[in-house]
């Protein structure tokens, strides 16, 4: 009986260190090299989007993970309650972001997540569902879309 509810915890500890990573990057390697400049408006307004929505996800993250440590019982488990309000709350905020974005790489691995995380949200554990699904490397995927789009986070 032990043996379970170290492996909730276990699996919440792994999930809160990938999301304790998250942070944007310094301002000065935002900057755009000197060619950008000469980009199109449509590039730049694409490019400024899946800017502040890695941004959105970055915040997002945290404040999860920041829902998710406060739930933590002593014993190191989570209620799925707990759980799913900090999942579904993350999900909100993602998908108000999404709103009106054209497609992107940020865009679908973006979406992608928050879906993964939605649908672990839906479940009876939420925390293990999340443990078990393609979450790490979903956010590989959003990690990569957003370093392509000058924004440095580790989802």
């Amino acid at each position: 009986m032990t043996r379970f509810r170290i492996l909730p915890a276990a699996l919440a500890g792994a999930c809160l260190l990938s999301l304790a990573a998250c942070d944007s990057a310094d301002p000065a390697e935002k900057a755009a090299p000197p060619a950008a400049a000469a980009s199109s408006a449509p590039a730049v307004a694409s490019g400024a989007r899946d800017q502040a929505l890695c941004k959105t996800m970055s915040s997002a993250g945290s404040d999860m993970k920041g829902g998710i440590s406060q739930a933590q019982q002593a014993d190191g488990s989570v209620k799925p309650a707990d759980a799913k309000k900090s999942f579904s709350a993350f999900h909100a905020t993602v998908t108000e972001a999404l709103a009106g974005t054209g497609e992107s790489d940020v865009v679908t691995a973006a979406r992608a997540l928050a879906e993964e995380i939605a649908a672990a949200a839906r479940t009876d554990d939420p925390i293990a569902t999340a443990a078990d699904s393609d979450f790490e490397k979903l956010s590989g995927d959003l990690t990569t879309a957003c370093e392509a789009a000058g924004v440095t986070v580790n989802f």
